[in-house]
């Protein structure tokens, strides 16, 4: 169904512009040019500000090499290049690992007065710092989407686009080269436990109730 829905779950906007390689000051004494991730002591680059500073805005905790696993979630994701990326509004200079989200967003579409499915797909550059993991925490998705309308999405972090035949949700998860979270705040210092608590998933709840864009 085609139409626009406006959100009930009310709107939170965020300035954060994912990807940006502005300067910023090393906390923590790691590289600004590395791609690794993971924590420093006092952390470096930009910090989760989404749900009040507990999530990046692709929905990690702490940020990690693009084409790993993502920390929490454990997503395998597969690489995208050239063409293939053509779906994806942006630039992609060497291409892009895709982590599809295995929680789908839940909305209720106004225009039909039914209710739908969104996948969500979040995608990071190849050689830089991704912040892709899979939540289903309300208050991350709030803030993302914002008031459900796609004039007041921050498109630099989401967008949507047809993939496979289908409408999905499109995250920029890509951070600066050189990103870190306080050493307490990595996937070592928070341990297993903790990391898939402040994803959300203890215990699993797969769905997100609220009115979201469509196109």
């Amino acid at each position: 169904s085609s139409g626009r829905g406006s959100s009930r779950s009310g709107s939170s906007t965020s300035s954060y512009r994912s990807g940006s390689s502005s300067s910023f000051k090393n906390n923590g004494g790691s590289s600004r040019t590395s791609n690794v991730g993971g924590g420093s002591r006092g952390g470096s680059g930009p910090q989760p500000n989404f749900a009040s500073g507990r999530y990046y805005p692709g929905g990690a905790v702490a940020p990690y090499r693009s084409g790993n696993r993502s920390p929490g979630a454990n997503i395998i994701p597969f690489v995208l290049v050239g063409s293939a990326l053509a779906f994806w509004p942006g630039v992609w200079l060497y291409g892009a690992y895709m982590y599809p989200y295995t929680h789908q967003y839940h909305f209720h579409n106004d225009t039909s007065d039914e209710d739908e499915i969104r996948d969500v797909v979040c995608g990071c550059g190849q050689y830089e710092v991704c912040g892709c993991d899979d939540n289903n925490d309300t208050a991350y998705y709030r803030q993302l989407i914002g008031n459900g309308s796609w004039e007041a999405l921050n498109k630099s972090i989401v967008t949507v686009a047809e993939y496979k035949g289908k409408i999905n949700i499109l995250i920029n998860g890509t951070l600066p080269n050189g990103t870190t979270v306080p050493e307490q705040n990595s996937p070592a210092g928070l341990g297993t436990k903790d990391m898939i608590e402040g994803l959300g998933y203890w215990p699993a709840v797969a769905a997100v109730a609220a009115t979201v864009f469509l196109v």
